[in-house]
C-alpha cells in the first residue's frame, strides 16, 4: 500500500511523465498496477492499461476495449528518426485525449523495436497531461538496451524510478495474519523471510509449503513452526521455461550446494552434454532464478524447495548418491555442514551401506535439530545388515522421537521392538521403551497396560495408571512390586515419590531432592536429565520458584534445557508474562504433555485473564482438556478464574469444588482459598471459616510455601490482621501472586489501603490490563488517588479493543469491566470511530499485527 501512495504522488507532480518500477518475480509489480489503476479510476481518471506476453505481444492487462497504443515498426531500433515518427503517430491521439495515465506491464518482453518507440514516446509525453507507468521484472535477459534506454531517460529527467523491495519482517507479519489469521512466531517468521527473501508470492508459496508439510501450527492466535515433510509445487515462472529447463531446475534444486561442480553433475545424471546444461542453467539465471557468484544459489529458496518436492522417489534418491560420491570422491565440496548426512539418508542403497550408516549416527549423535537428526536415524535404520545392527539403530531413533516430542515415531518405534525385537533388548533397554511407549499411548491402551498385563513391568504399568491421572494407584501398584533391573528402581522411585506429593505427603519427595547423589542412573546424562527435569516440575507445580532454581543451580542445568511448559511456569512466578505465554503456546505447538502441563496451563490462563484475554484462556483450556492431561483437576482452577472475570460466580465455585473432589491434594490450597474469596464477597463468614479449617488440615501435611501463604490470606481476611500474609508474599517475591494478595487483603479490609499504588505500578508493569482496571475501581473506593489521568484514559480504551477483539458480547464486556451494557456501547461506538475499524473482526485483525490502538 505504501508504495502505491508512492505512485500516486509521483503522478500527481509536475516533471517526468514516466514512472518505471521494477523488481523480481513475485514482488508484486503487477499487482502494484492494478492498485493504481483501480486508485485512478476511483478518481474518475482515465486510464488505458496494457501488458507485454512472452511472446512479445501488446494485449490489454483487464477487460478494458482499449487499443494497444504502442506497437512495433520494423528499423525503428536501428533508426532513431523511424522511431521518432512512429512515436508521434501514437502519441497524436493519446496527447488529444487530455489527462490521462498509460499503465504498461511486463515490459521484460518488448522486443528492440518498441523499446526504440518507446523511448521516443516517453520523449514527446514530456510536458503533456500524460502519464506513463511501466514495470518491469528483474532481471532481463538481453537488458544492455533496456538499460542503456532508462539510464539515457533518467538523465534527462523523464523517468522517476520505483523499486520494489523485499517485504520488511512487519510487512512478513500482515501478510501471514491475513493469510492465516495468525501472527507467525519469531522462527516462523525468520524461515519465511529464509524460503521467501520477502518477495511476496515467494512468501505465499512458502507458507503454503509449511502449511502443506505440517510444519505450521497454530495457538492463540500465534503460528509456530514444527517439524514436518515437504509437499509443494514449483512456481510458473520455472514451469513456463519448458521440460529441458524444468529437469535442470531440479537437478539444480539437490546439487546447487555443490557449487561449481553442480554443472558437470547435472550433465552426468541427466545424460547430457555439459554445454547443452550450462546453457539451461544461463536461462534459469537470466531468469532470476538462480544466482551464480562465489557459487550457485537459487534466488528464492523456496523455489528449490518446491522443485525438490516434486521429483519422484527415483530422481530423489539418483541425484542424492551423485551428490554424495561426489563428496566423497573429492570432487565436490559444500559449506553446507548437513548437507552430506541430508543426502545419504535421500540416497539409501544406491551407494556403500556400511559407510553410509557410520556416517548418519555420527552426524545424528552431533546434531540437536529434531527435524534432521530424526529423519538420518530413520534413514540409518534401513542401512542396518543384521537384526542386532537393525535393533540398536531402532532404538536410538526411538529414544530420539521421544526426547524430541515426536510422540507418533516415538510409540511406532517402541512397538517394533516391543514386538520384533525383545531378544535384542536388555532388561534395562525394555524398560526405556516401554516406558517411551507409554509415554506416547491413547487412554484406550493406557488402561490395558494400566490392567497389569504380563508384558509390561510394574514400573510401566504405575506410569500408564500416572498418565491416566490414578496416582493413589500408581502408588499402590509401586509400593506391593519390586523393581527388575536399575532403570525400573529408578522411575518406580520417581513415580511413587511423585504419586505421595500430590497426594499432599511431601516427604519421600524432600528425601529423594535432598539425595540426589544417590538418584539411580544419575551417572547417565539422560537420566540424570529426565530426573532433574521431574522434580523440577514438580516443584513449579506446588509453586516452589526459589527451590527449583535452587536445584537447577546446584545441578549446574542451564534452564534452556528445560522443556517449554516448564519455562513458562518459570518464567509466569517471575513475572515475565510475555515469555510465559509465548512459552506455554510453544509448549502446546509441539505437543508437550508431562505432569505439569495442566499446571502450565494453569498458570497461563491466570496471566491471560490478568491481561484481559478471556476467550484465548477458554479456548486454551478446551484445548488442554482434548490431551487427557494428568493433574486435570488443575484445570478447573483456572476455568474458574475464567468464570469469576466473566461474573460466573456459581459456575466458578462448582469447579473448585470439582477440583477438590478429584481426591488429590495439589493444587487445593488454591481452590480453598479462592472459595473462601468467593463467600467473603457474599458475606458469608462461616464458608470462608470451613475453607480455613481446610487449609489449616492440608498445611499440617503439605507445609509448602504456597499453602502457607494461601492459609494466612484467608485467616487475614477472617480476622483482619494481614502482617503475616504479607511477610509471606514478599518472601516467596513472586510479582503477580504478591499483588493479588495485596488486593484481596485491601479488599476485605486486611491491609493499608495505601499498598494499592505501588501494587497498581506492579500490574502495569506485567502488563496485566484488566486486573489494573478492576484496581482503579478499589483505589477509588478507598480515596487513593490513580496516577496518570491521560494514561488511564488511554489504557481504558486499549483494554476495551482487546476484549471486543477477543469476541465478548456486549453483556460479557460491561461484567468484565464492571460497568453497564449501555456504557460499553458508548465506549465501543467512540472506539469504532476514532480509529476507523468497522468491525470486531478488523480490530482483532489489527492487534494482532500489532497496530497500536
Amino acid at each position: 500500500m505504501a508504495k502505491v501512495d508512492a505512485v500516486m504522488e509521483l503522478l500527481g507532480e509536475a516533471g517526468a511523465p514516466c514512472i518505471w518500477v521494477t523488481g523480481p518475480a513475485g514482488v508484486g509489480r503487477t499487482t502494484l498496477l492494478e492498485r493504481v489503476r483501480d486508485r485512478l479510476r476511483g478518481d474518475g481518471r482515465r486510464v488505458s492499461a496494457m501488458r507485454f506476453t512472452s511472446a512479445g505481444d501488446l494485449v490489454p492487462a483487464d477487460a478494458s476495449p482499449d487499443r494497444p497504443w504502442l506497437a512495433p515498426v520494423a528499423g525503428a531500433a536501428d533508426d532513431p528518426e523511424v522511431a521518432r515518427r512512429a512515436a508521434l503517430a501514437a502519441a497524436a491521439p493519446i496527447v488529444r485525449g487530455g489527462d490521462q495515465v498509460l499503465l504498461l506491464d511486463d515490459t521484460q518482453w518488448i522486443d528492440r523495436d518498441s523499446l526504440a518507440v518507446l523511448e521516443a514516446l516517453i520523449r514527446r509525453l514530456a510536458g503533456s497531461a500524460v502519464r506513463l507507468v511501466c514495470a518491469t521484472r528483474t532481471p532481463v535477459r538481453d537488458a544492455a538496451a533496456g538499460l542503456a534506454m532508462v539510464r539515457r531517460l533518467r538523465a534527462d529527467g523523464l523517468v522517476r524510478p520505483v523499486r520494489l523491495r523485499p517485504l520488511r519482517a512487519d510487512e512478513i507479519t500482515r501478510l501471514v495474519v491475513e493469510a492465516i489469521s495468525a501472527a507467525p512466531s519469531g522462527a516462523l517468521r525468520r524461515r519465511l523471510q529464509e524460503l521467501s527473501r520477502g518477495v511476496p508470492s515467494a512468501l505465499h508459496q512458502a507458507l503454503e509449503l509449511l502449511r502443506a508439510e505440517g510444519s505450521l501450527r497454530i495457538v492463540d492466535r500465534r503460528a509456530y513452526l514444527v517439524p514436518g515433510t515437504a509437499t509443494t509445487s514449483p512456481p510458473r515462472v520455472v514451469r513456463e521455461l519448458g521440460p529441458d529447463v524444468l529437469a535442470v531446475a531440479k537437478a539444480a534444486a539437490v546439487l546447487h550446494p555443490l557449487g561449481d561442480a553442480m554443472p558437470a553433475l547435472i550433465s552426468e545424471v541427466l545424460d547430457q552434454d555439459k554445454a547443452e546444461t550450462l546453457e539451461l542453467l544461463d536461462i534459469l539465471r537470466a531468469e532470476g532464478v538462480l544466482h551464480h557468484g562465489v557459487t550457485w544459489r537459487f534466488t528464492i529458496p523456496v523455489t528449490a524447495s518446491a522443485l525438490i518436492a516434486e521429483l519422484g522417489p527415483f530422481e530423489r534418491r539418483q541425484f542424492a548418491a551423485a551428490a554424495v560420491t561426489a563428496l566423497w570422491t573429492g570432487t565436490a565440496l559444500t559449506s553446507d555442514p548437513d548437507y552430506l548426512a541430508d543426502q545419504i539418508a535421500e540416497a539409501g542403497k544406491l551407494i556403500d551401506p556400511a559407510r553410509a550408516l557410520g556416517e548418519l549416527l555420527r552426524r545424528a549423535l552431533r546434531n540437536d535439530k529434531p527435524e534432521r537428526g530424526g529423519r538420518w536415524l530413520r534413514a540409518a535404520i534401513e542401512l542396518t545388515e543384521d537384526r542386532a545392527q537393525r535393533a540398536m539403530v531402532t532404538l536410538l531413533h526411538t529414544s530420539w522421537c521421544h526426547q524430541h516430542g515426536d510422540h507418533k515415531q516415538s510409540l511406532a518405534g517402541a512397538r517394533l521392538l516391543l514386538r520384533d525385537f525383545p531378544d535384542q533388548l536388555s532388561a534395562d533397554a525394555t524398560q526405556e521403551v516401554q516406558s517411551m511407549a507409554v509415554s506416547a499411548c491413547d487412554p484406550a491402551a493406557l488402561a490395558e497396560i494400566a490392567a497389569g498385563s504380563p508384558d509390561w513391568t510394574p514400573a510401566s504399568s504405575a506410569i500408564a495408571l500416572s498418565r491416566l491421572d490414578r496416582w493413589a494407584d500408581a502408588g499402590a501398584l509401586l509400593a506391593r512390586t519390586e523393581p527388575g533391573c536399575p532403570t525400573s528402581a529408578m522411575l518406580s522411585g520417581l513415580y511413587a515419590s511423585l504419586a505421595d506429593l500430590w497426594a499432599g505427603r511431601p516427604e519421600r519427595f524432600d528425601a529423594n531432592l535432598a539425595a540426589r547423589a544417590a538418584w539411580p542412573l544419575r551417572e547417565v546424562r539422560r537420566h540424570r536429565t529426565d530426573q532433574i527435569r521431574s522434580h523440577v516440575t514438580a516443584l513449579l507445580v506446588i509453586g516452589e520458584q526459589h527451590r527449583a532454581e535452587r536445584l537447577l543451580a546446584d545441578e549446574r542445568f542451564p534452564e534452556e534445557d528445560l522443556r517449554d511448559g516448564e519455562r513458562s511456569m518459570l518464567a509466569a512466578m517471575r513475572g515475565e508474562f510475555p515469555r510465559a505465554v509465548d512459552f506455554a503456546r510453544r509448549s502446546v505447538a509441539h505437543r508437550g504433555d508431562d505432569a505439569g502441563s495442566s499446571a502450565m496451563h494453569l498458570s497461563t490462563v491466570s496471566v491471560l485473564v490478568a491481561q484481559g484475554r478471556l476467550t484465548a484462556a477458554r479456548e486454551l483450556l478446551t484445548a488442554a482438556r482434548a490431551t487427557k492431561p494428568m493433574l486435570v483437576h488443575l484445570l478447573d482452577i483456572a476455568d474458574a478464574r475464567v468464570d469469576r472475570a466473566l461474573g460466573d460466580h456459581t459456575g466458578a465455585a462448582e469447579r473448585l469444588h470439582s477440583a477438590i473432589a478429584h481426591g488429590l491434594a495439589v493444587g487445593t490450597d488454591i481452590a480453598w482459598s479462592e472459595l473462601a474469596d468467593l463467600a467473603l464477597d457474599r458475606g458469608d463468614h462461616d464458608t470462608a471459616a470451613r475453607c480455613l479449617a481446610e487449609l489449616d488440615k492440608l498445611a499440617s501435611t503439605m507445609p509448602t510455601g504456597r499453602v502457607l501463604l494461601h492459609r494466612s490470606l484467608v485467616r487475614a481476611c477472617l480476622l483482619r490482621g494481614g502482617t503475616e500474609c504479607l511477610r509471606r508474599a514478599h518472601d516467596r517475591a513472586q510479582p503477580f501472586e504478591t499483588a493479588l494478595v495485596v488486593e484481596r487483603l485491601v479488599r476485605h479490609g486486611a491491609a493499608d489501603p495505601r499498598l494499592l499504588t505501588p501494587t497498581y505500578e506492579t500490574l502495569g508493569a506485567l502488563d496485566a490490563l484488566l486486573y489494573r482496571a478492576w484496581l482503579r475501581n478499589l483505589m477509588r473506593e478507598h480515596g487513593i488517588a490513580v496516577p496518570g489521568r491521560q494514561e488511564t484514559v488511554a489504557e481504558n480504551e486499549h483494554l476495551l479493543a482487546l476484549l471486543a477483539a477477543e469476541g465478548l458480547t456486549n453483556k460479557q464486556l460491561a461484567t468484565a469491566l464492571k460497568t453497564s451494557e449501555k456504557s460499553v456501547e458508548g465506549r465501543l461506538s467512540r472506539l469504532f470511530s476514532r480509529t476507523g475499524y468497522r468491525s470486531r473482526i478488523e480490530l482483532a485483525t489489527a492487534m494482532l499485527n500489532g497496530d497500536h490502538i
